[in-house]
């Protein structure tokens, strides 16, 4: 099996992927279908979301876990996934029926409905694909070249293929494609693992994970209710445009947040089994490590975005976006709420058995979201939903430290964490004060950012900070 350091690594280029891409691929996308192209699609896709949500009913989260608990054997772990993909499948077949009936009853789905049916072949092979079984056995490599493969071939797709604003059909087509193509890998791959007619078919019983799995389909419906939420939301109250907004502008905000919390994927079947096998103190000693790398990342990136948020804006998105750069300021601090609640919820509570926790905390965000949503939107559009989103996940964050105390291994406030706090506001000051001297928003965006990684690598090198000096370790710089 591949060691913990090069599943980050291998991950680490996923992630790498999954930032690189969208920035060659939404500002052209933005560009040729401008906002309201952009929310039509967002509003839609959103919907697709919960009804994919509905039919998984928190099967891909729950599977990571058990299939890592029985990974070892192979027996136990081949029938465990086959219940799980078979049940994922059913499943599947009833989400369809929710599709359906979206497609007819809702005028704004029914108007275009064309692409709603196309968008939502997602679900179908979400629940095929079992991506879940490649990250319970860690298997990046796979993850990681398939997932290039699929990326690359997408961008071919749509600067082939999307040419004008009248191509939403085709644009519909290819981002469905990527979903397609990689779970259809992940299926046709699955032979290289499990035999199903070496299967003990008489010990298979696919509904014994209804229950346990629904657990995890209560957490997920809460997060999904404020995370794809506001899309709808403002499908519903304000325009396709406002949609647009919201989409770009926080788009932005979460590629940033992939870049904090991509090992998250790999550190949950590798805490899991560590809990399993009651290597407490080694685990304390890793979530407490992750914790400082999160933060480390997480503060620079949140105070870089804030100050450079017009000037990013413009230049991915174009002119057309500038309302964005508002929703990609006030959503910036999700970057430091959710990188945290990823440790505590995900990486401490989950492991645990403790979900109920993340449970209530989720639940609470959604309270949050739904009863300060609809009067922010109807006042500010775009913007009133990316202060729900802010109000929500900074909710959660507070829910989730009183609740999980008990069980959380390291201090939220040490040393290393006033340093990068620190460091993140004198580089902010330092990007701020730059970016203030150019006009073009190129020059604004390039010069400044370079400087305020000159700025807070120095200061963390100055003071010979503890996750620098191992990562320039581990990359040979330094010995």
């Amino acid at each position: 099996m591949s060691s913990l350091k090069n599943n980050v690594v291998l991950n680490y280029i996923n992630t790498l992927a999954s930032i690189v891409f969208p920035l060659i691929t939404f500002p052209y996308a933005a560009r040729i279908l401008l906002p309201d192209g952009i929310g039509l699609v967002n509003f839609q896709n959103s919907i697709i979301g919960y009804i994919t949500l509905l039919s998984s009913l928190g099967i891909p989260l729950y599977a990571v876990r058990e299939v890592a608990r029985v990974r070892d054997n192979v027996e136990e772990r081949n029938r465990v996934t086959v219940e799980i993909a078979l049940l994922s499948l059913i499943l599947a077949a009833g989400g369809y029926v929710i599709v359906f009936a979206v497609g007819e009853l809702v005028p704004q789905i029914n108007a275009h409905l064309s692409l709603f049916y196309i968008l939502s072949l997602s679900i179908l092979f979400t629940a095929l694909g079992v991506s879940w079984f490649y990250t319970a056995i860690e298997d990046f490599k796979f993850i990681t070249v398939r997932g290039l493969i699929i990326r690359v071939l997408f961008v071919v797709a749509l600067f082939l293929f999307v040419k004008s604003k009248e191509d939403l059909l085709i644009y519909g087509v290819v981002i469905v494609g990527s979903t397609v193509g990689n779970e259809f890998i992940n299926f046709i791959h699955l032979r290289k693992f499990i035999n199903i007619f070496k299967l003990n078919w008489s010990k298979v019983n696919i509904f014994r994970h209804l229950k346990p799995s629904f657990s995890i389909f209560v957490l997920n419906l809460s997060v999904s209710l404020y995370v794809q939420l506001n899309p709808v939301m403002l499908g519903f109250l304000s325009d396709n445009t406002q949609v647009g907004y919201y989409t770009a502008g926080s788009k932005l905000s979460y590629i940033i947040l992939s870049v904090v919390t991509s090992m998250a994927t790999v550190l949950i079947p590798h805490v899991s089994n560590m809990i399993q096998v009651h290597d407490t103190e080694k685990f304390k000693q890793l979530i407490t490590k992750v914790y400082h790398y999160y933060m480390a990342l997480a503060l620079p990136f949140t105070a870089g975005l804030i100050v450079l948020s017009v000037p990013l804006t413009l230049v991915i998105c174009g002119n057309s976006f500038y309302e964005a750069s508002y929703v990609t300021a006030i959503t910036a601090p999700v970057i430091i709420f959710i990188s945290i609640t990823n440790i505590i919820g995900l990486q401490v509570l989950y492991p645990y058995g403790k979900e109920n926790y993340v449970t209530y905390s989720t639940i609470g965000g959604a309270v949050i979201n739904l009863i300060v949503d609809i009067p922010l939107i109807l006042l500010w559009g775009s913007k009133g939903a990316a202060i729900a989103t802010f109000c929500a996940e900074l909710a959660v964050l507070l829910i989730q430290v009183r609740l999980g105390r008990s069980y959380i291994p390291f201090k939220y406030f040490d040393d290393s964490i006033k340093l990068y706090v620190l460091s993140s506001i004198l580089m902010g000051v330092a990007v701020y004060l730059t970016s203030s001297l150019f006009n073009k928003p190129i020059i604004q965006l390039l010069v400044p950012t370079c400087i305020g990684i000159v700025v807070y690598f120095l200061i963390l090198y100055y003071k010979k900070d503890d996750i620098l000096f191992s990562v320039l370790r581990y990359i040979h710089v330094i010995k």
